[in-house]
Formats: structure tokens, C-alpha cells, sequence
């Protein structure tokens, strides 16, 4: 068995030990969170198995870094973590375990999507029958979300309710509009009277004003909850390249102290690791989190340098 096979083996094995043991607490904890609902016990449990992945889609990392402090504590306990640092050099150790970092790196970049993928499947499996006739529209272009909520749809009589439509920019709500009197004429849902909210100030329209194109065409093929992204090209593909280097900095800088001559030490402090990996844990999380209006882009080089003055302070005593 080559060195390559054995150490991903071990990894792997490393890997379905911490999930299981962590999907294990979640899920007992999302049960019993569960059970005051006025669900059946079967959705419950289905529930609860959703809620359970959906955490691992929120950190990631968080089972990266347990996989890998039990694989190296195994390797640790049979004394291979000596031989392997004294006859294999580092750059060789990355190569092998370049395709776990990839993997990691593509479901950090993913996680938002996997994230929204199950919270979709839970909203329809938690949706009762009162919210049948409602439908909710969110689009996002960058830091701006628009929510479209659709209420008190009526397929026989060819009526609806109720109409919300309201945009965030920056965690703050920018300009809103509701309707109740509404009409559907040439398959266009109408407003014949609404509240208008711009300008920190609130205002009636009463002239009749489309709301929306092509609307049953959009009722009947679209599901309960619709998410559409709207990103241009250039920042997309900026998004995409910014995220591989930051989160593919963050998972070498973690291997590189997991795999440091200083561990193989047995006199080596650990908590000295254990507050390095956890300040670097933190830092992965809260940065992707902080959005700027002005200057966004400068923070993010920033952020990535720093990593990579981290990943090169490790290197240096490697």
C-alpha cells in the first residue's frame, strides 16, 4: 500500500468517525428542539435529519479540523507522524492531501447553495395547507435582496389578496411597496391602489400600476419558495477567485500547523495550537461575514493577505 493511499484511508476514516459522532448530537438536539411542533413524528424525524446536514453546510471547517486532529492523532499514537516527517517533506504531504483541500474548498464556496437546496426541501415539508395559496419570490443582485410575497391566491376565481414587495441593501430595508387591492388583467397581476415605502417615508398610489408579468404562468411552475441570484459576470468570476484563495489559504494554513514539526514533539505545548487553530477558525468565519459598502474590495485583499503572512509564519519553521 503506497504512502499516498494510506494516509487518505486514514483520513477518510478520520472523517466518518467525527460526522457520524457530531451528526449523531445534532440530530438528537434537533429532535427534541422538534417534537413541540404540531408535526407528525415521521416529518419530524425527516425534519430533523434536514436540520442535522444543514448544520455541516453552516461550518465546514468546523469537521475539517476535528477530521484532521484525530488523523493526526492516530498517526501520533503508532509513532507514523515521526517517520513520516523525518523521510517525506512537506510539499510532498500537500500533494497528498491536495484533493481533500480542493474537496473542502469547493463545499465552502458551495455551502450557501447546499445551505438554501435543504431549507427549500424543509419549507415545503413544513408548509401546511394554509400556506398553500402564498408564494415567496427572493432575488439578490450583491448586497441588495428583494423579497415578493404573494398572499391569498385564489386558482377558481382567479383572484389574490394581498401583495409585499420590499428591497434590503446593506441589512437595511431601502423602499417597500403593499397592495390588497388587486386585479389580474391579460394574465399581469394589477395594483389598483397601494402604499408606497421610499425615503424613509410612506405614500398612497392610487393609479393602477402592473406588478407583475406573465403571473399565472409564474404561480403554476414556480414552488412555494423561489431563489434567484442575479450577479454579474466580472464580479461573479471576481466572487469565485477571491473564495478559492481565501478559503483555499485558510485549509493549507490549518494542515500546515496540523502537520508542523513542532506537533510531532510530544513536549510540545498544545494548547499553543489550540488557541492558534481556533483564532484562525474564527477568522475564517467572521470575515466572509462583514460586508462593506465602501471599500469592500480593498477589506478582502486584505483579509486574504493576512492569510497568506499566516501561511508563510508557519512555513518558515517547517
Amino acid at each position: 500500500m503506497t504512502l499516498k493511499i494510506y494516509l487518505i484511508k486514514k483520513f477518510i476514516k478520520a472523517f466518518f468517525i467525527c460526522s457520524g459522532v457530531s451528526y449523531s448530537f445534532f440530530f438528537i438536539f434537533s429532535l427534541i428542539g422538534n417534537l413541540g411542533e404540531k408535526f407528525t413524528f415521521k416529518s419530524i424525524l425527516y425534519l430533523s435529519i434536514l436540520n442535522s446536514f444543514q448544520i455541516f453546510t453552516y461550518i465546514p471547517s468546523y469537521l475539517f479540523i476535528l477530521s484532521f486532529c484525530i488523523f493526526i492523532i492516530y498517526l501520533k499514537s503508532k509513532n507514523e507522524l515521526i517517520i513520516i516527517k523525518e523521510y517525506v517533506e512537506l510539499k510532498k504531504l500537500f500533494l497528498i492531501i491536495f484533493p481533500i483541500l480542493a474537496l473542502f474548498t469547493f463545499i465552502e464556496i458551495k455551502k450557501e447553495v447546499f445551505s438554501e437546496t435543504i431549507e427549500k426541501i424543509k419549507s415545503d415539508l413544513i408548509s401546511s395547507k394554509n400556506l398553500e395559496d402564498t408564494k415567496i419570490l427572493i432575488s439578490s443582485e450583491g448586497n441588495k435582496k428583494k423579497y415578493t410575497f404573494f398572499i391569498g391566491y385564489d386558482g377558481e376565481n382567479k383572484t389574490i389578496n394581498e401583495y409585499l414587495n420590499f428591497e434590503i441593501h446593506n441589512q437595511t430595508i431601502h423602499s417597500g411597496e403593499m397592495s390588497a387591492n388587486l386585479s389580474i388583467y391579460k394574465n399581469d397581476l394589477i395594483s389598483n391602489e397601494s402604499t408606497v415605502y421610499e425615503n424613509n417615508s410612506f405614500r398612497q398610489m392610487t393609479s393602477k400600476k402592473k406588478l407583475f408579468k406573465n403571473f399565472f404562468n409564474f404561480w403554476s411552475v414556480n414552488t412555494r419558495a423561489i431563489i434567484k441570484n442575479k450577479v454579474s459576470g466580472i464580479s461573479s468570476n471576481y466572487n469565485i477567485v477571491q473564495s478559492i484563495i481565501f478559503y483555499g489559504l485558510f485549509y493549507f494554513c490549518i494542515s500546515i500547523i496540523f502537520l508542523s514539526k513542532r506537533l510531532v514533539d510530544r513536549g510540545m505545548n498544545t494548547m499553543k495550537v489550540f488557541l492558534l487553530i481556533l483564532s484562525i477558525f474564527l477568522y475564517n468565519l467572521l470575515i466572509p461575514k462583514i460586508l462593506l459598502s465602501n471599500f469592500q474590495f480593498i477589506f478582502q485583499i486584505i483579509s486574504i493577505i493576512i492569510f497568506v503572512l499566516i501561511f508563510f509564519k508557519i512555513k518558515k519553521y517547517e
